[in-house]
């Protein structure tokens, strides 16, 4: 009879044990932990190491930030160690002061480094725009991985108009100027914001045609 207690006693304890285990096992290996989930039908927070924070709505082939509506925006994946990133620095601190109103960046920064390094190199460089911490945001840039095929080339530059509709998807350095993607991406707004009026205009003088 001792035994068969002793026996069911440890058989209770094992069971106990699994049971408290099991769940702090899967808590801690669970990849979840480091790179938080992201789901696209719940809004989405960019917190920028400067302590500002971005309310991202995300649709297919749109990306909203609520507090940039009606500007264009560069939203980048860079890195401070990418040679080529580093060359587009200066030009869009440039862009920033000449399109203040129109224009923004927001630039997550891919290479792991920490908030406080984030906030001497900003200093150092005299980095006007809005600069976020990449390793804090893994759900996002795990969902343009997986939504836009991309493979973590960088620089890597997404254009949204002002409704925050993707005008351009750009990977890795091209052979012309963030300025004249910039321009273009200027004339597409305009060219939208002109065809609705046309449209009505046209309308009207068929009523005053048919009149």
């Amino acid at each position: 009879m001792k035994i068969k207690k002793v026996l069911t006693l440890k058989s209770v304890l094992t069971i106990t044990l699994l049971a408290i285990s099991t769940p702090l096992y899967l808590t801690l290996f669970s990849p979840n932990i480091f790179h938080k989930k992201f789901e696209k039908d719940k809004p989405l927070i960019l917190r920028t190491v400067q302590g500002k924070e971005f309310h991202l709505s995300i649709q297919p082939n749109q990306i909203k930030i609520d507090e940039l509506e009606g500007k264009i925006i560069f939203l980048k994946v860079f890195g401070w160690d990418c040679h080529y990133c580093e060359k587009e620095i200066p030009e869009l601190i440039k862009l920033k002061n000449k399109f203040e109103g129109a224009f923004e960046t927001i630039a997550l920064e891919y290479q792991h480094h920490s908030n406080s390094k984030n906030l001497e190199l900003i200093k150092e460089k005299g980095i006007n725009y809005h600069l976020v911490n990449g390793d804090e945001h893994q759900g996002f840039l795990t969902y343009l991985e997986k939504e836009y095929k991309w493979k973590g080339v960088i620089p890597l530059t997404i254009v949204l108009n002002t409704d925050g509709k993707i005008l351009a998807f750009e990977v890795g350095y091209k052979s012309y100027s963030l300025t004249s993607l910039l321009q273009r991406s200027l004339q597409v707004c305009t060219a939208e914001a002109i065809e609705p009026n046309q449209s009505k205009e046209s309308i009207s003088d068929e009523k005053n045609i048919s009149k």
